[in-house]
């Protein structure tokens, strides 16, 4: 890629180059380029060149819910996230029976070995060891205190693809999961619960490392009763998960959270639903009644929020409009989420020796085109013209 302007996690060179080789990002620099001969050429012309955005929080898209699909149903999402520049993502499942979230490990299992859009990078347990007062959107009925044995089995039905799994650090048991899920190479993420200032901060010691959805679903800040969200922004050793749809979280509080917490913990997630890029009306989150007006998802016939419509694309671009530096955002919605994972060595960042998992935003500054292992998955009209 040549002549374009490139975001690296040092700097933006304003007139670069990204090398290519055998999939992975061999050279990054100033033009003119003066390495390896042979490799075939791409002209930008003042394009952006990025990390390909990763959504380590989903539950569905393109009418598809996640936590139900199939391992084909996976593969087309997979597919056609690219179109929006994400480059990896990470199925989430809602709290479910303990025999239906098996099946869903299964069938994320499968359909990694099938996807030809964006990379599965692994699997994202949103419960079912959450606390029931803090349900939102989910079935509190399939909520259970947390057992190290289910967790296994979980971990064998994915093939160990399970990456991350959310808690509440109040319910019982959660601490010896903790312990074990960390031990075991989970992350481990906080949320969906009602624990206390100091229960919140135990967790983070015994391994917590991330917050799910910061702010939503979780007791907040208060000046007398300091609850988890206020343990969670100030822990230097967790990464903060946030909607940045303008609904979830005000604009004001996310300008506020990256300024506070430093952009390089904040992790950009859609959180969105089988609503996103598809028609308004009724759908399913799980089994449960969910119903989209105006772009919001609610649970059906009441004003509880059910995820989102969102899409990595659009986060991005409403963190950008909030001020922050095009480096940032791409941080943000690329970096931080493969660090927070711990795969941040291979993919995420546009530097040598990671996966050349790259979008590229026109000059209108939409996304143009999406490049995975190099390779071409899709390009809108026009641009290679």
């Amino acid at each position: 890629m040549r002549k374009a302007r490139v975001v690296t996690p040092h700097r933006v060179i304003q007139n670069g180059y990204v090398a290519i080789e055998s999939e992975r990002i061999v050279d990054v620099g100033d033009e003119p380029y003066r390495g390896r001969e042979g490799l075939d050429e791409l002209y930008l012309n003042g394009m952006t060149v990025g990390p390909g955005f990763i959504d380590t929080h989903i539950h569905g898209a393109f009418g598809i819910d996640l936590s139900t699909a199939t391992p084909s149903e996976i593969a087309r999402v997979s597919e056609e996230l690219v179109k929006y520049g994400v480059t990896s993502f990470v199925p989430t499942a809602v709290t479910l029976p303990r025999e239906d979230l098996s099946r869903f490990c299964r069938n994320v299992l499968t359909a990694s070995k099938q996807a030809s859009g964006a990379r599965i990078l692994g699997i994202h347990l949103e419960g079912p060891f959450l606390n029931p007062k803090r349900a939102g959107a989910q079935n509190p009925e399939y909520m259970r205190p947390a057992s190290v044995v289910e967790l296994e089995e979980l971990v064998d039905a994915s093939g160990r693809l399970l990456k991350s799994i959310t808690i509440a650090p109040e319910v019982d048991g959660a601490t010896e999961l903790i312990r074990s899920a960390a031990v075991m190479g989970i992350v481990v993420q906080v949320g969906h619960t009602d624990a206390t200032y100091s229960k919140t901060v135990e967790a983070i010691v015994l391994g917590a490392t991330k917050a799910t959805h910061l702010y939503n679903a979780m007791s907040g800040i208060h000046h007398r009763t300091p609850g988890a969200a206020l343990a969670l922004l100030q822990a230097k050793s967790t990464y903060l998960e946030l909607i940045v749809d303008f609904v979830h979280v005000a604009p004001e509080v996310v300008k506020f959270t990256v300024e506070y917490a430093g952009y390089r913990r904040v992790v950009l997630i859609s959180d969105s639903i089988s609503a996103a890029e598809a028609p308004e009306g009724l759908y399913k989150l799980g089994d449960v009644d969910i119903e989209v007006r105006e772009g919001i998802a609610r649970l059906a016939g009441k004003d509880v929020l059910a995820g989102s419509t969102l899409t990595m694309k659009q986060a991005f671009f409403n963190t950008v409009s909030l001020g922050f530096r095009l480096e940032e955002a791409f941080y943000m919605a690329s970096t931080a989420p493969a660090e927070s994972l711990g795969v941040g060595l291979d993919v995420g960042s546009v530097v040598p020796g990671r996966r050349a998992d790259l979008v590229v935003l026109g000059r209108d500054g939409d996304v143009a085109a999406t490049f995975i292992g190099g390779k071409l998955v899709y390009a809108r009209k026009g641009f290679t013209e």
